[in-house]
């Protein structure tokens, strides 16, 4: 098989032996650019060869592009491709990786690849962020993603996603790899309740691997997963306008180690919950149930008394849910829960942290039959009963816990946590981050992660 190398002259080369990005394709990884931009370059609106592109090319997206016909985009480490804003949100830019194509966007901590707006003075939903689609099994029929204006796709373009018919499809799918990159500005909406996110991903199954990915200061959901079995990693959502983490469609995959934080110096104008889960948006009981299987998470909202109804998780509309060894801190309401079946599932959440700022919605409701283990404050400071070691400093945040607090010492279980074999990881700590202790390099955002916008 050819692969094109999009460069100031397009090459076709024969693909060669590799172990890095895209490996399964046979593709060689390229130098790190570090040097001056030698171009700028427009990305076609379609690419259907396997392509790779060149670190030492500013790219642009100047509207959707959309990788289809089972091709394979290669984004090396150091590239930095930017989106234009365009003049109506329902023509804005983003990336969007269709049915049977993969993306391989693998960046390391010292060179992530990044994602982000190509304008002087960026600003959340500058664009639509980036898509994938899949075809693992969702509790509905397939499904053309949102925030997508149809009449403006291309002919022979497919945006649906999912496996068939209800519950069908391939759990282990796979949509390609990101490790290693930050997508900024996104979220643009074409109409309320219609947007696209930081990172979406429709009906992606368990082959594509998803670690070390930050969203920050998007427009809407910094993720979202619309069914689908994909498991993920290290992810860090920043300030989004809407929820960090919103689950739908029967989504059954697996997350550990993820951080979100809020910045109080936006002015929000959604509902910027830590989690959102429906099982969809009628709440109907369709089959499979969105059952996201979580362990390590970090929501955070702000360090001093807030007013309003935000949550730090919200699980409504049939959504079932295990949630362990996590902490929520720094909302109105902790965790609410709505609906009969979500309500009684309410056993699947334990060993956790929750802390809110009103003292009757800390677990919502409080006669709901909550797990185990969890330790719940009302506290004027929402740091005052974890300790992280410097959660609000949002130029240089630390989400490590503090030796002898209770995120370290409370204990932690993983009781009905290893559905998906090998994936979680056993840890003493609650939590997305270990104990601050010296000589312990244990932050995993380090180096390629970005606070201060």
């Amino acid at each position: 098989m050819k692969r094109l190398i999009l460069s100031m002259a397009v090459l076709a080369v024969a693909a060669g032996a590799c172990k890095k990005n895209g490996a399964d394709k046979g593709f060689e990884p390229r130098s790190t650019f570090a040097g001056p931009y030698a171009d700028t370059i427009t990305l076609p609106l379609t690419i259907t060869t396997d392509t790779e592109l060149d670190p030492g090319i500013l790219w642009v997206l100047d509207g959707k592009t959309y990788v289809t016909n089972g091709a394979t985009l290669i984004v090396p480490e150091g590239t930095r491709v930017e989106a234009k804003k365009k003049s109506t949100n329902d023509s804005a830019s983003a990336l969007i990786i269709t049915r049977g194509s993969q993306l391989f966007a693998v960046g390391n901590a010292q060179n992530p690849v990044v994602f982000t707006s190509h304008e002087a003075n960026p600003a959340s939903g500058d664009w639509g962020g980036i898509v994938l689609l899949g075809n693992a099994p969702l509790n509905r029929a397939d499904a053309t993603i949102e925030g997508i204006n149809l009449p403006s796709v291309p002919a022979g373009v497919d945006i649906n996603y999912g496996g068939g018919a209800a519950g069908q499809g391939d759990v282990n799918h796979k949509a390609g790899e990101l490790q290693y990159v930050r997508i900024e500005y996104a979220g643009a909406a074409i109409a309320t309740d219609n947007e696209l996110n930081g990172l979406t991903c429709g009906g992606v199954g368990a082959g594509t691997v998803l670690d070390h990915i930050e969203v920050a200061y998007g427009n809407d959901d910094a993720f979202e997963f619309f069914g689908g079995t994909v498991n993920a990693k290290y992810l860090f959502a920043l300030a989004p306008d809407d929820d960090a983490f919103d689950f739908d469609f029967g989504y059954r995959g697996h997350i550990q180690y993820a951080v979100s934080v809020l910045d109080p110096n936006e002015t929000y104008s959604a509902n910027p919950n830590g989690i959102e889960s429906d099982n969809n948006g009628t709440g109907a009981a369709d089959q499979p149930f969105t059952n996201p299987y979580i362990s390590n998470m970090t929501v955070i909202g702000w360090s001093n008394a807030i007013s309003g109804t935000l949550s730090a998780a919200h699980f409504r509309r049939h959504s079932l849910y295990d949630v362990r060894n996590s902490i929520f801190i720094g909302f109105p309401r902790g965790i609410r829960l709505e609906s009969t079946p979500t309500i009684n599932h309410a056993s699947h959440f334990s060993h956790n942290i929750v802390h809110a700022f009103n003292a009757s919605q800390v677990l919502d409701p409080v006669t709901a039959p909550f797990g185990a283990g969890i330790f719940t404050s009302t506290a004027s400071n929402s740091n005052a009963d974890v300790v992280l070691n410097n959660p609000f400093n949002l130029s240089s945040p630390d989400f490590r816990i503090v030796a002898g607090s209770n995120a370290a010492t409370l204990g932690t279980d993983f009781t009905g946590l290893d559905g998906y074999p090998g994936f979680f990881t056993a840890t003493s700590y609650r939590g997305a981050f270990d104990v601050v202790a010296a000589g312990n390099t244990n932050n995993w955002l380090a180096g390629w992660a970005k606070y201060d916008y």
